[in-house]
């Protein structure tokens, strides 16, 4: 139990959520601030087909945090495909697509697709008030995707296991073995952590400057880390009082390509700071908080192009975010986000 909480903390490790995060970095580098021809180059190993068949479900399917805690140890990539593998291949889809807070109306939508039935505007509705997935679409993509998918479940849910072997295969088995040591020790840190400060501060810290409101209201928080997900942090209700939170564990000395010597927390703030309009950006937290629509107005900006100059900055921890459960996010700055790129420059430039 953290310091000051009544919150229990149940903390949890394995390469398995890696898995899933790693697959989404690599179909969406400029987010996760991977370089986008090695991404594909992981990409281009595996054959066409399954390829694929990975492209359409990271598109659709947000990372299955639910699925990888209710795996047994040790939760690796193995663990994964045995589980999916005693899974009648009608079912492969529905075990990762439904996380506790799925609506029971977009559920039933999906699984009521067949080939050649076409959906009603109702249920059209139904499926892009749900939109989970991780990529910007256009509706009429998203819905495609989806029909793609669950049209035939149980021939998608074949191809999805196959595809993820020989993900596994290609890169992930090396890659799992690289960062599991890098994983046991981000939990250890994290667990150090929590036994000295309040929880929203753990947190904060833990998440790179996300702060949430009224973390009190659950009565359990899953703590897991990640290797592929840092800086970023990925949450997932599991019930209605318990909450999991899957946190960025690599060190920012360390970069997520293998062999690569220039950390990404590096290259992520030196970029961040050469852009004038970040910078202006930075200005304004200064005066006071704000939220991405007042900062567009401020700005005479396109409110996409702010929420994109923020997420530079978010990626490069010069900025916090306090998310209230109603989702609104209000932007500040994070001073110790500057102190640490001077930090990572001495250290690099020095061969530390």
């Amino acid at each position: 139990m953290c310091a000051a909480t009544r919150t229990r903390i149940q903390w949890d490790i394995g390469t398995a959520y890696d898995l899933f995060v790693s697959l989404r970095a690599l179909h969406d580098p400029d987010t996760f601030g991977v370089r986008a021809s090695w991404a594909a180059g992981v990409r281009s190993r595996l054959p066409a087909e399954h390829r694929q068949t990975l492209d359409l479900a990271i598109k659709q399917i947000s990372p299955p945090l639910f699925f990888v805690h209710s795996l047994p140890a040790p939760k690796s990539a193995a663990v994964v495909i045995d589980a999916l593998k005693e899974l009648p291949a009608s079912r492969v889809l529905e075990t990762l697509s439904f996380p506790f807070q799925t609506s029971a109306v977009f559920k039933e939508t999906l699984l009521n697709t067949r080939p050649g039935h076409k959906w009603t505007p109702a249920e059209r509705q139904i499926l892009l008030e749900n939109d989970r997935s991780p990529e910007q679409h256009t509706q009429s993509a998203y819905l495609e995707g989806l029909y793609q998918i669950w049209s035939d479940r149980e021939a998608f849910g074949s191809k999805l296991v196959k595809a993820l072997e020989a993900y596994i295969d290609t890169f992930f088995a090396e890659e799992e073995q690289r960062i599991l040591p890098v994983l046991k020790q981000g939990l250890s840190h994290a667990q150090m952590r929590a036994g000295s400060q309040p929880l929203p501060v753990l947190l904060e810290e833990l998440s790179n400057g996300v702060r949430l409101e009224k973390i009190d209201s659950y009565s359990r928080i899953v703590l897991a880390p990640s290797f592929w997900g840092s800086p970023y942090m990925f949450l997932e209700k599991l019930s209605p009082d318990s909450l999991m939170i899957v946190f960025g564990a690599r060190p920012d000395s360390m970069a997520v390509i293998p062999g690569d010597i220039v950390p990404d927390a590096l290259i992520r703030s030196l970029k961040a700071l050469s852009d004038s309009t970040r910078l202006r950006i930075l200005r304004y937290l200064a005066q006071s908080p704000r939220t991405a629509t007042e900062l567009s107005r401020a700005l005479r900006l396109r409110p996409p192009t702010v929420l994109h100059h923020l997420n530079q900055l978010r990626m490069a921890g010069m900025v916090q975010i306090l998310l209230s459960e109603e989702g609104e996010r209000q932007f500040s700055p994070r001073y110790d986000g500057f102190e640490n790129t001077v930090d990572l420059l001495k250290n690099f430039v020095q061969g530390g």
